[in-house]
């Protein structure tokens, strides 16, 4: 190769460059010059040129040591202006990856920290964190009295502390899978309620708190073997409890039912959340998306939930439907409109399986 490119953006920032490392100490100590230069590229001196061009889109760095272009300096002119057209396009390419990176990583972060977040809840609850800041020579000795005061509370925390870093551990491998262009996942026969009792659990104690009554369906249906992912589903159903802790009207009923349907096995949640206009049923699932209720009640929320929930439901061959309104129930507490609502996760295939096996 006889001619290099270094590249920065708008902001300075680097872009790329296909420089040689010994010479990278050129654009670095830059200095404008018609004159050709010396450089050493595999040991060897060799005669070059060096230029620089600015545009709206950033800066280009452009080396040659081709020998016309040496010896022509109008000629290596119209190759600086010829590279600097290219600098436009390349921009917009990063920031368009930065962009979809960005957004990938937020959404990790999301489950991530909601994860951590009810963890240290726990832990403050149960030991608060003022009561050791302030007697930080008797650390051991205050959490030894806790552990004897309250036992049956220590051991409900460490539990729950497993399964926040199960489930954290779990939110880094599905990531760490959605990332790859050809994912792939381990579909294995479980039984489908002790999943959904697996990521449950987590909750309880959130909707206790709300006064909120969880009936899971005990039919024929949930003692069905599913064929999925684990550790995919397992993400899937947490996006979807997180989001019903959180809309979901306190002192109601919370109803989980298994079916056998014609065309898939489906997980049905009923329960009084927030109201859904039918506007706003498709856009419930897209990056960003929160209703002005949404909004009243958690300003902090970032919209991602929902739509995680339906990108992880794709490694099991699952979707989601949502139906608001399925029955006549109606409440409303100060300006947050509650209404009956339903969200049915359907596993796509799971009943040819149950005639197979």
């Amino acid at each position: 190769m006889s001619t290099y490119y270094y590249a920065l953006n708008k902001d300075g920032d680097y872009l790329f460059d296909n420089f040689p490392e010994t010479l990278t100490y050129l654009v670095l100590n830059y200095s404008e010059t018609k004159n050709p230069i010396e450089v050493v590229i595999d040991d060897q001196k060799k005669p070059a040129r060096i230029g620089k061009r600015t545009n709206q889109h950033g800066t280009i760095f452009t080396l040659t040591t081709d020998d016309k272009l040496i010896v022509r300096y109008k000629l290596f002119r119209e190759l600086l202006d010829m590279s600097l057209i290219s600098l436009g396009p390349l921009s917009k390419f990063q920031d368009s990856l930065l962009l979809k990176l960005n957004s990938k990583t937020e959404e990790f972060i999301h489950n991530v920290k909601s994860l951590n977040t009810y963890g240290i809840q726990d832990l403050f609850a149960l030991i608060p964190q003022n009561t050791l800041s302030q007697n930080i020579n008797k650390q051991k000795d205050i959490i030894k009295n806790i552990t004897i005061e309250k036992p049956n509370v220590t051991v409900e925390t460490i539990l729950n502390l497993i399964k926040y870093n199960l489930a954290m551990k779990v939110e880094f491998s599905v990531f760490e899978r959605t990332q790859k262009p050809n994912s792939t996942v381990q579909k294995i026969a479980q039984p489908i309620r002790s999943i959904v009792l697996s990521i449950l659990q987590i909750f309880i104690t959130d909707f206790d708190k709300k006064d909120i009554e969880v009936a899971l369906d005990a039919g024929e249906a949930s003692e069905r073997l599913i064929e999925v992912d684990y550790e995919s589903i397992f993400v899937s159903l947490f996006y979807l409890l997180e989001n019903s802790v959180k809309y979901c009207c306190p002192k109601t009923k919370y109803k989980i039912i298994f079916k056998e349907e014609k065309n898939c096995f489906s997980l049905v949640f009923i329960m009084v959340s927030i109201k859904i206009k039918d506007s706003e049923i498709s856009k419930l699932t897209e990056y960003g998306y929160r209703s002005d209720i949404a909004r009243e009640i958690n300003e902090e929320g970032k919209g991602i939930g929902m739509y995680r929930l339906t990108k992880t439901l794709k490694l099991n061959n699952a979707e989601l439907e949502v139906s608001p309104r399925v029955n006549d129930y109606k409440k409303q507490i100060g300006k947050i409109d509650y209404e009956g609502n339903q969200f049915k996760i359907k596993f796509i295939g799971q009943q040819d399986w149950f005639k197979t096996n």
